[in-house]
Formats: structure tokens, C-alpha cells, sequence
């Protein structure tokens, strides 16, 4: 009896610890707004990937350099492949425009 008593506890604290985890790649997903490279985890001048994580919604991404010139844009349908940012220096800004979920790599 002691045996199955400490199994069950066992189990329901492992069972707490499986639903209190948080997912790695929280920190990189980004939804609408204006963003400076030097605010997100982003190392400058290194290629990223990046990707519309949502189900349902498309987001447009806006990349600006220091000079408020466009350097690049990219239109992701929902559930997009992988696209290619291209290297990025700590005062640029990106804006990412839509209800969509922005996943960096």
C-alpha cells in the first residue's frame, strides 16, 4: 500500500512540473509592433531565419535601417515556410504588421 501511495504522489508532482514548463522558443516570438534590434535577442550582423508561427492570420514584416530607408520585406502567409532576414546591424527596426506570430531563429 505505501508503495502505490508514493507512485501516485510521484506521478501527480511530475504531472505539475510537465504543465508549469515553459516553452524554449517564448522569446523569440513577436507579435505587431515596432521593434529595435538592439531590444530583441538578436545578434547584429548574423543571418536569421524567421516565420509566421499563427494558424489563421498573414503578417507583413518591415525591416528599416538607421536611416529610415526600407532595407528589405517580406509578406508571410499563416503557417509560412522560413525566410531568410538578412544581416541586421543593432539600430535598425523591424515592424511586423498583422495579428499573426512572428517566430525568430
Amino acid at each position: 500500500m505505501k508503495k502505490l501511495t508514493i507512485l501516485i504522489l510521484f506521478f501527480l508532482c511530475f504531472s505539475f512540473n510537465i504543465t508549469m514548463m515553459s516553452p524554449l522558443a517564448a522569446g523569440n516570438i513577436y507579435k505587431e509592433g515596432f521593434y529595435k534590434i538592439s531590444d530583441l535577442n538578436i545578434q547584429p550582423n548574423k543571418v536569421y531565419d524567421i516565420q509566421n508561427v499563427s494558424g489563421t492570420s498573414d503578417v507583413y514584416v518591415l525591416v528599416f535601417d538607421k536611416n529610415q530607408n526600407l532595407y528589405q520585406s517580406i509578406r508571410m502567409p499563416a503557417n509560412s515556410p522560413k525566410y531568410k532576414l538578412l544581416s541586421l546591424e543593432p539600430d535598425y527596426r523591424i515592424i511586423i504588421v498583422g495579428n499573426g506570430e512572428v517566430f525568430i531563429s
